[in-house]
């Protein structure tokens, strides 16, 4: 399961914050926060990208829900986008390290 949501530059680092002080769920998702303008989006904020478990993105998408403003439905999948490009590009460089 996924989401993502953008969280304007002022709420960001609270936003991190209350997801890892959640050990118990939260903290144990992949959550990859992304600067909007370093992914070629002009926007002052970041974007978090949660992936895990049903239980796990639920929860960080509720927490996540007090801090997230809203950005339009290109912006979010082109941040989805580049935030999987970059990860996809980030294992194949690790994998090259032991192959």
């Amino acid at each position: 399961m996924e989401h993502i949501g953008f969280v304007a530059r002022e709420k960001v680092g609270q936003a991190e914050q209350k997801l890892r002080s959640d050990f118990d769920v939260c903290a144990k998702q992949s959550i990859t926060v992304r600067d909007a303008k370093a992914i070629g989006i002009e926007k002052d904020g970041s974007f978090f990208y949660v992936t895990g478990s049903e239980e796990g993105v639920k929860k960080c998408k509720e927490f996540l829900k007090e801090f997230e403003a809203p950005a339009k439905p290109a912006e979010l999948e082109h941040a989805k986008k580049k935030i999987l490009e970059e990860q996809e590009k980030a294992a194949e460089g690790f994998g090259g390290i032991f192959g």
